[in-house]
């Protein structure tokens, strides 16, 4: 699918999600060996649990009038946090692929004209999004995401997300590898409280950073893994929110390595929630992706679809 005919470009509300991994674990009880909810799939149990929780979300946007990019489970299914759970290249080059195929299948049944269905590749950071350790230049960065993302690209993969990036030099590598494979990338930025990168850069200066490195190579820019109280800082005013094409907040305004490693799961009120979000579509009337991350589910994305829907006027 070219950049042309992905359905949020040509003004459609469409609906996402993240972070099912703190559900996962909290809910379903799962162990996720350095939270790589993708090995799920070689489970039973855990690949029903992964279907069950993408048709609540997918059948609560549809509900709303949304479409749904379906994406998450290939977070962490690259090669080094492959390599720290026992997956060689070629298992984790087929799990790739059984993860599109596994989206596909659900997108197949829903798809319809008013409430489209596409199936993105989401892509973690190399290390840990949420402890700065060290940072990759940009030629390491397209080397290292490359390998993954011409993985998606030939399963089939609609577009590709890069989520909880806050290196701009890695979020410029993966952006040349995705624009190398001919194939549409969203980097999703992670920000601190405040809104600012783990490099202390505002959210303006690393996309004006990025466009300025790769020719403007993403598509949009987003921003996920953080409530929206924490990330309203980076929001300022300037040309460049036109940039900006989606949020995806936490359920729950906490430090998100906090979160994880609560025990149980923090899904705040989806309410409140759908709230904050229908407010920032009055700022954003040009933002058309409007999803969830930790703690979210499809009650989240209901409601948030429902408010923001109505100011949309769906």
């Amino acid at each position: 699918m070219g950049i042309e005919m992905l359905p949020q470009l040509r003004g459609r509300l469409m609906a996402t999600g993240g972070g099912f991994e703190t559900w996962l674990q909290y809910v379903d009880g799962f162990e996720l060996r350095h939270f790589c909810g993708f090995e799920l799939l070689d489970d039973e149990r855990g690949a029903m649990c992964l279907e069950q929780y993408q048709r609540r979300l997918v059948e609560a946007a549809v509900a709303q009038g949304f479409g749904v990019i379906n994406e998450g489970l290939h977070y962490r299914a690259s090669r080094d946090w492959g390599n720290l759970i026992g997956y060689s290249s070629r298992a984790l080059e087929d799990i790739n692929i059984r993860g599109v195929e596994f989206y596909r299948e659900i997108a197949r049944e829903y798809h319809t004209a008013e409430t489209p269905m596409i199936v993105g590749g989401a892509i973690g950071p190399r290390g840990d999004a949420y402890q700065r350790g060290e940072v990759i230049d940009a030629a390491s960065a397209e080397d290292y995401h490359s390998e993954q993302i011409q993985t998606l690209k030939k399963a089939g993969a609609d577009m590709i997300t890069a989520m909880t990036f806050s290196s701009v030099e890695e979020a410029i590598g993966i952006s040349r590898a995705a624009r190398a494979a001919d194939i549409p990338i969203v980097i999703s930025f992670f920000v601190q409280r405040g809104g600012l990168l783990s490099g202390g850069q505002t959210m303006q200066q690393a996309i004006e950073m990025i466009d300025a490195a790769t020719d403007a190579a993403p598509v949009y820019y987003m921003i996920n893994c953080t409530h929206p109280t924490e990330f309203a800082p980076a929001l300022t005013s300037g040309d460049w929110v036109s940039r900006l094409g989606g949020f995806m907040p936490n359920a729950v305004a906490m430090e998100t390595l906090a979160l994880c490693k609560l025990g149980h799961l923090e899904d705040g009120d989806p309410e409140e929630l759908g709230h904050q979000m229908a407010q920032l579509a009055q700022r954003f009337p040009h933002i058309n992706v409007w999803g969830g991350c930790c703690g979210t589910d499809g009650r989240h994305i209901g409601k948030i679809a429902h408010k923001v829907g109505q100011i949309r006027c769906v």
